[in-house]
């Protein structure tokens, strides 16, 4: 499913911000051996890169193999070429709509939307020692389920959000979560009488499940409108929309700080539009003027906390803006042939943006009178990664060593007690 366009309104002021320097930056770097299908990089709302802690940089797109759009995970050591991973099994149907987080012990975690017999499903390998897992069903929907959004806890347990018809009438925001005793059950978190879809999942430092989404709006049902709930443990506790009713907001993108502050943009009638949550959700901002429209915005967080978005647009250019105390104007990041599905990398708590992944990824679909590609550019914030924690020392070795002391200083305690009985010898 497709959401509608977004309509371009009337120029209004850019915001005045301080801006990013992007001078010095790398041109675009060609992204992948086979080429891209049409909606490789698709969709804004699925992470579609992840980084390992030696700086290996992962990518989940759709391929064309044979003329088929297929699930492929490519992958690039600092400084080296995109090379294909050993490709996760899949049916040979169509498999697109690509999602891909990372744990801390490096393992690749993926989900995806497959063609099944009757529609299409949602998927989910994970890669590890050099071998992907058999490929697992997540969805069983009676009709179209697809558009995972994963993403993985300091618990190394994996989170998956998408949209189904779990009673064949309307598409709701299903979710499954990996467990070491297995996957949870297939479950709801929605139940409105309007289709919910494309839904983007996050996760705060605490662990606690931040998904927002777009939705037929309930004032006016012929425009869409941005939803957030939060789930905790398993309870949803809070449900919202976070647009206005009277603007057609849609494929909104979120990240967490480690603050546990959230932010979260959207496109609403060809402007980009934020708001974030900080124990209370503030205003709507409009941080784009409408001209050129801008669509399919994603979001990141750099080493020195400043919130990065980048859009396409209606020009066939990729744009970028900033927030470092007030948003930048938006500049030109890509240009030349229609440029758009631009995906950030957002870094988990569990593998912090610092020493060879202290950057900001991008990467995007590109097509140049018909031939397909996919680009990518990063944006360098060097920073070092703080030295590693000290180990504790376990508290038997403690209780040991205070013990052996306490013997010690006994044994000396006796040791002089006894000398001093001792009489003195007669001088010679």
């Amino acid at each position: 499913m497709r959401l509608p366009p977004a309509r371009a309104l009337a120029l209004l002021a850019v915001l005045a911000a301080a801006v990013l320097v992007l001078g010095g930056l790398p041109p675009p770097a060609a992204a992948g051996p086979e080429p891209p299908s049409r909606v490789a990089t698709a969709y804004n709302t699925q992470r579609k890169l992840a980084a390992a802690p030696d700086g290996t940089l992962y990518a989940a797109v759709s391929l064309n193999v044979s003329g088929v759009p297929t699930a492929r995970v490519l992958a690039r050591a600092p400084g080296g070429d995109w090379t294909a991973l050993y490709p996760p099994t899949t049916t040979g149907n169509a498999s697109d709509r690509t999602s891909l987080a990372i744990d801390s012990r490096g393992r690749l975690h993926l989900a995806w939307t497959e063609a099944v017999s009757t529609d299409r499903q949602v998927f989910y390998a994970r890669y590890e020692g050099g071998v992907w897992t058999p490929a697992l069903q997540l969805s069983h929907s009676v009709g179209y389920a697809g558009f995972p959004s994963i993403a993985v806890d300091a618990r190394d347990r994996a989170h998956v959000a998408w949209y189904a018809t779990p009673d064949g009438v309307n598409y709701q925001i299903l979710y499954r979560r990996l467990e070491a005793s297995g996957w949870t059950s297939e479950r709801a978190l929605t139940s409105a009488s309007s289709d919910a879809t494309n839904p983007a999942l996050a996760l705060g430092p605490d662990g606690v499940v931040h998904v927002v989404w777009s939705r037929l709006a309930r004032q006016v049902s012929t425009r869409t409108e941005v939803a957030y709930l939060r789930l905790e443990g398993d309870e949803v506790v809070e449900e919202l929309a976070l647009s206005a009713p009277l603007v057609s907001a849609a494929t909104p993108s979120l990240v967490v700080a480690g603050n546990g502050t959230v932010h979260v943009v959207w496109s609403g009638d060809g402007r980009i539009q934020h708001v974030e949550w900080d124990g209370r959700w503030l205003p709507v901002e409009t941080i784009s003027s409408g001209s050129p429209a801008a669509a399919n915005p994603t979001l990141a967080l750099d080493p020195l906390g400043r919130l990065h978005v980048f859009w396409d647009a209606a020009d066939g250019g990729i744009y970028h803006q900033v927030r470092n105390g007030t948003w930048s104007a938006p500049e030109a990041f890509a240009s030349g042939g229609r440029n758009v599905q631009p995906s950030t990398r957002w870094s988990q708590f569990g593998n912090p943006l610092c020493g060879p992944n202290a950057g900001v990824d991008v990467i995007w679909t590109r097509d140049a009178g018909g031939v397909l590609s996919l680009e990518y550019r990063r944006i360098d914030v060097p920073t070092d990664c703080p030295p590693p924690a000290p180990v504790p020392t376990p508290a038997i070795w403690v209780a040991g060593g205070l013990a052996s002391l306490g013997a010690g200083a006994a044994f000396v305690a006796v040791s002089r007690r006894a000398r001093r009985r001792t009489p003195p010898r007669s001088p010679p």
